[in-house]
């Protein structure tokens, strides 16, 4: 495929640019991560908690 420029397809004078972020996409994607981090974290709890309880049982045990 060959490309060919043409100011026939050009964007017209004052359209917006959507290639980069504003404000709101970058807080969407900001709740998205902590989002995400809350949920890794908190299905990562309770095998933390086995391996503190493990910790605890042996250090009694001693």
């Amino acid at each position: 495929m060959i490309g060919v420029w043409s100011t026939a397809v050009d964007a017209p004078q004052g359209a917006e640019n959507r290639s980069t972020w504003d404000d709101a996409s970058a807080m969407i994607c900001v709740m998205f991560r902590y989002a995400f981090l809350a949920a890794s974290a908190l299905a990562d709890a309770p095998k933390a908690a086995v391996l503190v309880l493990v910790a605890a049982v042996d250090g009694a045990r001693s």
